[in-house]
């Protein structure tokens, strides 16, 4: 299995990087919450930069300013609507916001699976840079029956890491899921994969005993159903 490294995080054997998002809306918010996920076990910071309401204000030397003031890798995403994300896809904004991200020497970018093609100067860009790629999909309404066909075709793409979180129906949904990833998880690239909501709330603690090397844990508001507050899942993964 590819160990997961992001900038200065490593994950361990069994034990997932834990990763906290920040959401907020204006930059002075988003260092609030950087200096709060500083001072705290968490080994990752997510920008959620879809959440800013200035969004196509944002200049490299914001990006620097969070990027400086972090004490941990950042990882850079717009989620889009179409994936439970803040805003809708605007090709224009979404490139010129990553690539701010790509030129300041972020840990690593979210790309979801479905843009790669419409992206694809931006992924080429990402690589030359050599900052790593996430590859993301997420299933908000179940759990596709083709989750090898889901992994498969995201492990085709030059992407680092393949993300893949879905909404289970039943405990059957969830164990398929952690059954996936630990089939896939020999397949050279780190895994992320989480089952949302409360069903699914295992996999964010005993996912990485099945190949996922990355959890998402809260210090504040959640950005994805069914995530654990940071206090919580740490005493879980410890236990």
């Amino acid at each position: 299995m590819t160990t997961l490294t992001l900038g200065t995080a490593t994950a361990g054997q069994n034990r997932p990087l834990i990763a906290v998002p920040v959401t907020g809306t204006t930059i002075s918010a988003v260092l609030g919450q950087v200096e709060q996920i500083n001072e705290s076990r968490a080994d990752v910071i997510e920008w959620r930069v879809d959440y800013l309401t200035d969004l196509v204000n944002l200049r490299a030397a914001d990006v620097q300013t969070i990027l400086f003031n972090a004490d941990k890798p950042v990882i850079f995403t717009w989620r889009t609507a179409a994936e439970g994300g803040q805003r809708p896809f605007d090709i224009a904004l979404y490139e010129l916001v990553y690539r701010l991200a790509i030129k300041t020497g972020v840990a690593a970018i979210d790309i979801e699976h479905q843009l790669f093609t419409e992206v694809a100067d931006l992924v080429v860009d990402a690589r030359a840079a050599q900052v790593p790629i996430i590859n993301s999909q997420h299933f908000f309404t179940d759990t596709p029956t083709n989750l090898d066909q889901v992994f498969g075709q995201a492990l085709t793409t030059v992407a680092d890491v393949i993300k893949v979180a879905t909404m289970p129906q039943t405990d059957g949904d969830v164990d398929y899921l952690l059954a996936t990833n630990q089939q896939f998880a020999t397949e050279g690239k780190p895994l992320i994969t989480m089952a949302m909501g409360e069903l699914g709330q295992r996999t964010r603690t005993i996912g990485g005993r099945n190949g996922s090397q990355l959890t998402f844990a809260t210090l504040g508001a959640a950005s994805a159903p069914g995530q654990l507050d940071l206090a919580t899942l740490l005493t879980l993964l410890e236990d």
